[in-house]
């Protein structure tokens, strides 16, 4: 089982992404990048999306994305095991937000797919 936030768990996460129906779905005519970062471990890393195409990898420093998101390790656990959302975490201020809030919001039922399948893929904390 893969390492939450590791390199081999963000690379299942993005198999699972692929593979997944409703995502495929969803992310047809969507182009966007999100940056997630780990703060306290200096782990970033960027998911594109391109017109049904996903790929996730990690990311340079201060990359920049459409949107981005930053938290602590014990944040992104959070979110993880389900104990709070990403909407929650930001407006709680667990995590940092970057973007257009407008943008980001006619956007969030893709997201919180991108979140569920975040939360399946099998992980070890």
């Amino acid at each position: 089982m893969a390492k939450y936030m590791s390199e081999e768990y963000i690379s299942q996460v993005q198999a699972a992404l692929s593979s997944d129906p409703k995502w495929s779905e969803t992310s047809k005519n969507f182009k966007t990048s999100v940056v997630f970062n780990v703060t306290d471990q200096g782990q970033s890393y960027l998911l594109g999306v391109d017109n049904g195409t996903t790929t996730i990898q990690k990311a340079p420093p201060g990359a920049s994305a459409e949107f981005s998101f930053d938290g602590t390790y014990d944040s992104w656990c959070k979110v993880a095991k389900g104990e709070v959302d990403i909407q929650s975490a930001v407006l709680k201020g667990q995590l940092k937000f970057k973007g257009s809030l407008t943008k980001i919001l006619m956007y969030k039922d893709r997201f919180v797919r991108v979140a569920e399948i975040m939360r399946d893929v099998p992980k070890e904390f």
